[in-house]
């Protein structure tokens, strides 16, 4: 139960993001919290959710939420997803292999309202290279409740209501 429970420390700060955003979301990384979390959200809300997975076992675990307002995209190369082509309300950045992560983020840095983050805890933090890309935003808010931690960046909102 524990390691589920770590599993699914992103989903408060998630939420929160998702109630603040407007616009597309983006999904870069899917699993059994996040993917069913957004398509819930994005179903109730009218918002389109765009999912993109490398992992085809997790590709075959979710590709049963597609649907009209959620494509579920199967990549073999995370450089061929077009992040630059539209602006996003809300990313959320938990995909592997881990030192991925800040690629993905830097490219979207400029392109998405709010970037949310999963296992930015210090320990975890140079494993997906998040220190590198800390210095590319404006706004930074930890949610240090519990580990691992979440973090929300963003270039276009100060983060103030993510504030406990």
């Amino acid at each position: 139960m524990k390691r589920i429970a770590r599993m699914a420390t992103h989903v408060p700060v998630l939420t929160r993001a998702f109630d603040l955003s407007e616009g597309d979301v983006l999904e870069i990384g899917t699993g059994y919290f996040s993917t069913t979390l957004l398509d819930w959200l994005c179903a109730i809300s009218g918002r389109k959710l765009v999912s993109y997975e490398t992992d085809p076992r997790w590709y075959e675990k979710t590709k049963r939420m597609q649907s009209d307002y959620h494509d579920i995209i199967f990549v073999e190369n995370w450089d061929a997803i077009p992040l630059d082509q539209k602006h996003w309300g809300l990313a959320f950045i938990d995909h592997a292999p881990h030192a991925r992560r800040s690629v993905e983020i830097k490219r979207l840095k400029d392109k998405a309202e709010y970037i949310v983050a999963h296992d930015t805890e210090p320990r975890s933090e140079k494993l997906y290279g998040y220190p590198n890309i800390y210095s590319l935003f404006k706004y930074r808010f930890d949610d240090k409740r519990v580990e691992p931690w979440t973090s929300v960046l963003s270039n276009f909102h100060t983060l103030a209501k993510f504030k406990p």
